[in-house]
């Protein structure tokens, strides 16, 4: 059964940390909380991202395919005691039968994380939405899958190419230092949207290296002539 934008926004707000019944979210999207507080920024450190390849690049209307993952306001000490709920999100896209059958080397895992709403003031993120499955290619359709479709938008591309364990810092180190201090300078601020992960077509986002690229959406800017 499929269900208007409000009802998979009402699935995913009230269910558990993974649910999915073929149901369709068009937005609205807001940014990706940034981790907030001593007790959620001690899960994180910053690496070394100088190496990095970016790129600035315009990406058409996409559609993802997997479970939406409902994630509490923080990731504190009290919600990660039963598990990392992103890496129960890989658990169960994973662990779906015949998920990776037949295509696997080109199919492209891809995860997709927003806010549904926009963020509380002060120091404080609201709840958020991580999303992992499939990049979408016409008009697929994987069975029992919910489906995101993320509008057009410009993004900042980073590739990163290490551990899957250092993902969430590699996040962290972009949220922390890129943004705030680098970016101005370069006339790059990040704007409302989902920041996708895509990761080389063929990897899955369980095992212990990692190869993927981080789409974060970023608003116009101007090209000075010399």
């Amino acid at each position: 059964m499929r269900m208007s934008n409000i009802g998979l926004l009402l699935l995913l707000l009230s269910a558990g940390p993974t649910s999915a019944d073929n149901n369709t979210y068009n937005g609205p999207f807001y940014m990706c909380p940034d981790a907030h507080g001593e007790e959620q920024k001690s899960l994180f450190r910053t690496i070394d991202i100088t190496g990095m390849p970016m790129r600035i690049e315009g990406l058409g209307e996409t559609r993802l395919l997997g479970y939406g993952a409902q994630i509490a306001a923080s990731r504190s000490s009290e919600v990660m005691k039963d598990g990392d709920p992103v890496d129960k999100a890989f658990e169960k896209l994973f662990g779906t039968p015949n998920i990776m059958s037949g295509d696997e080397n080109s199919r492209q895992l891809m995860a997709a994380c927003f806010a549904t709403q926009p963020p509380p003031k002060g120091d404080t993120d609201g709840p958020f939405v991580f999303m992992p499955g499939f990049l979408a290619h016409g008009d697929a359709t994987l069975p029992s899958l919910d489906s995101v479709t993320i509008p057009p938008q410009t993004y900042l591309v980073v590739s990163y190419n290490g551990t899957t364990a250092d993902i969430g810092n590699f996040r962290f180190t972009m949220t922390e230092e890129f943004w705030p201090k680098t970016a101005p300078i370069l006339g790059l601020e990040r704007a409302d949207g989902p920041n996708l992960m895509i990761w080389a077509p063929g990897l899955r986002g369980n095992v212990a290296q990692a190869q993927l690229e981080l789409w974060t959406p970023i608003k116009p800017f101007k090209i000075n002539p010399p």
